[in-house]
């Protein structure tokens, strides 16, 4: 008699991906990865990878046809090189979370840090790049634009690395891989001397560049361009009135800046935004002017993010920015508030990565990525996310942060597929040098590449 299957159960951070896999993994070796994949190869199982479960996508989940990897003890860091001038190198193994190299880098001599900084601080404790999804956003590039070299371990169980000086085309759709090429071991990552940034905030009144399109969209531009990075934040006010006039919008800037470090710095919790805030000006170092609020891995939340590709005069950023709060305050007339926590929108340079929701063929294009976050199970929120998107979708032509909610947005799997063109077809063809069965694949990336499997 066989003896009953021993039943293994994940749940990401947010609580809205649970899987049943046939096995969970903790390796702590490359020996340890490469023997998961012969074991997964000889049982014909699937294999899918996760840190700490910051990912709201399916990405992560496999069920009774697989394995699940757990990567949170792959956290070595190895030692900076230095590569010429001020560009140095540092290889980190995917379980390493931001802190964590923030922490290494600043103790190194001299001190280093990220050429970019990853601002959201659920991912700044999880891993960094454990499936090759976040294109977290910097000052001027998405966090996969500044990776130097990968090496992932495909469906033979051999290690490939991939770089723009041996396969640039290969590298561009390693670099941003959806964990659909192996288990990926290392990223090596660009990094710099530390540097300080000055960080300004300020709390205009929203209609200052979020009233007239055609007023505001230059505007906001003018100030995009002018800064290192730019990120603005919207609360709901819930007023009895429709009425955006008493309004306010948080703006953050950073400025590289010489000036003086200060003793202190204060920590914003989300709570606090209304009050912290206000207009200040803060000289900090990169990492801590980046990571400027704490806490945020305590508040489960549900989380959709879009990049939307900005016109000439930034005209269509205000449009897709006020269909949000419009639909707000239609909402909260009839007492429906799906929004509670925040509208966001940051911005950053186009990428060369294939898979990249923000790429395109000229690399100084700029995109605006609108986030919608509310607490976690809030009533409502799927619909007026999918709304949201569907309308950005319609009039934009946005596409999704891999890593967030975009599943439950009807019709998203034709319509990314239509809008990539050749770039879906081009990055499959490489995918399926590495992994020709699909050992890597999940449903949903199985649909969005036409790829076909006998499991799906």
């Amino acid at each position: 008699m066989a003896k009953p299957r021993v039943r293994y159960s994940f749940r990401n951070w947010a609580g809205n991906q649970k899987a049943n896999p046939a096995q969970i993994f903790h390796p702590k070796t490359v020996d340890d990865l490469i023997e998961i994949v012969h074991k997964a190869k000889s049982e014909n199982l699937k294999i899918r990878c996760v840190a700490t479960g910051h990912t709201w996508s399916s990405s992560s989940v496999v069920n009774d046809d697989g394995f699940l990897v757990v990567v949170k003890n792959m956290d070595k860091i190895f030692e900076p090189v230095h590569v010429e001038g001020d560009v140095w190198n540092v290889e980190i193994e995917t379980g390493v979370t931001v802190k964590d190299l923030d922490d290494f880098l600043r103790k190194h001599d001299p001190p280093l840090t990220m050429a970019c900084n990853v601002d959201v601080d659920c991912i700044r404790y999880g891993g960094i790049l454990s499936m090759g999804c976040h294109g977290a956003a910097t000052h001027t590039r998405s966090l996969t634009d500044l990776v130097d070299t990968v090496k992932i371990i495909d469906a033979s169980g051999t290690m490939n690395t991939f770089s723009k000086k041996n396969d640039s085309a290969e590298f561009c759709a390693a670099a941003l891989n959806l964990g659909l090429f192996g288990i990926i071991y290392t990223y090596t990552l660009r990094i710099e001397p530390m540097f300080k940034l000055q960080m300004r905030d300020t709390r205009p009144p929203l209609h200052y560049y979020f009233g007239s399109p055609h007023i505001g969209g230059p505007r906001l531009k003018a100030m995009v361009l002018g800064n290192d990075q730019t990120q603005l934040f919207y609360w709901p006010s819930y007023s009895s009135s429709r009425s955006t006039e008493h309004e306010r919008v948080w703006v953050k800037e950073w400025h590289r800046t010489d000036l003086p470090y200060p003793r202190t710095t204060p920590l914003i919790g989300p709570r606090l935004w209304p009050i912290a805030a206000r207009n200040a000006d803060q000289n900090l170092y990169a990492p801590n002017a980046i990571h400027f609020w704490g806490g945020m891995e305590h508040l489960r939340s549900s989380a959709l993010e879009m990049s939307i590709k900005a016109d000439e005069n930034f005209e269509n950023v205000v449009k897709s920015w006020n269909y949000v709060i419009d639909q707000v305050h239609e909402l909260a007339q009839r007492n429906e508030f799906p929004l509670n926590i925040m509208l966001e929108v940051r911005f950053l340079r186009a990428s060369q990565m294939i898979m990249s929701s923000m790429y395109d063929e000229d690399p100084e294009a700029i995109f605006a990525t609108m986030e919608l976050v509310s607490a976690a199970n809030t009533k409502g929120f799927e619909e007026f996310s999918s709304k949201v998107a569907q309308h950005w979708m319609e009039n934009y032509r946005s596409q999704p942060h891999w890593a967030k909610m975009w599943e439950h947005i009807p019709g998203i799997v034709p319509y990314l597929k239509k809008q990539a063109g050749e770039r879906y077809k081009k990055f499959e063809a490489i995918r399926k040098k590495y992994d020709p069965d699909g050992m890597f694949m999940n449903g949903t990336f199985a649909q969005l590449l036409s790829h076909k499997c006998d499991l799906f």
